[in-house]
């Protein structure tokens, strides 16, 4: 009986989402306004990942080995890519949420911070310039190392670029506002396991197994030789990924958090 690699290895997502559902669930961690804040930031990015496969897969990755996968294709990219997305993104906010709601409950920001802070704010944007401009020197940066290293296909890295304008762009217009609520020891933790277990799952199995490829002109050029050539937006693509925090801490602030009826 063939058993499709690629298929069965996303338990490494799922398994820990279905073990932190069942946790919540018995220690009532989380009020119905953070569930819904939670899954709509859920669904929300995971457009994102969407939008990656559906526009630019073709252009940045290969998808060689058809026995990897359970041979649903959506445009031609195995269905495994877009469930590869939405749990992707389901782990690192459930861990940082687990992280933030009971392992590391002593840096948590009361709800009634949140309360006062919304008040306040009236739903009005922050937005960090800073982040505009970090993302910016980035690219700037990124196109000069793949001039250098990497001449060939597209001028800029493709590939690179897209992850950091889509992990800046939540930091441009979310972290004014949330940067004195991410519970930040969370927030470090979930980028450490998150890269610890997805670089570890893709030079042991995504990559020997041909799960999928890169296209290298559309990279930097930067590849690690003794992880079967991985380049290096394989590994800096968690740490954008954790940037999505401040879009749950947005949500929390700014819609789903009930406003409290005494202020200081």
């Amino acid at each position: 009986m063939h058993i499709p690699g690629y298929t069965v290895s996303l338990l490494m997502w799922v398994l820990p989402i279905i073990a932190m559902t069942v946790f919540f669930i018995q220690h009532r961690v989380l009020t119905r306004e953070k569930i819904f804040a939670l899954l709509a930031t859920i669904l929300a990015l995971s457009s994102i990942g969407f939008v990656l496969d559906l526009i630019f897969a073709h252009c940045f990755f290969t998808f060689e080995n058809t026995k990897a996968v359970c041979g649903i294709t959506i445009c031609q990219i195995p269905i495994e890519e877009f469930v590869f997305y939405i749990t992707g993104f389901w782990f690192i906010l459930f861990v940082y949420v687990f992280c933030d709601e009971w392992f590391l409950l002593k840096y948590n920001v009361p709800d009634d911070e949140y309360a006062r802070y919304r008040s306040e704010l009236e739903h009005k944007l922050i937005l960090h310039f800073k982040s505009l401009w970090l993302a910016i020197i980035f690219i700037a940066l990124g196109t000069i190392c793949k001039r250098l290293i990497n001449p060939a296909g597209e001028f800029i890295p493709g590939y690179f670029t897209f992850l950091v304008i889509t992990a800046y762009m939540p930091m441009f217009l979310f972290y004014g506002i949330t940067r004195l609520f991410i519970n930040w020891q969370a927030f470090f933790f979930t980028m450490q396991l998150t890269m610890f277990v997805s670089v570890i799952w893709e030079v042991t199995l995504a990559i020997p197994g041909k799960y999928w490829g890169y296209q290298h002109g559309a990279m930097l050029g930067i590849f690690i030789k003794h992880w079967f050539g991985l380049p290096l937006e394989a590994v800096t693509v968690w740490i954008f990924c954790t940037l999505i925090i401040p879009v749950y801490e947005f949500v929390k602030i700014c819609y789903f958090t009930p406003i409290s009826s005494t202020k200081k």
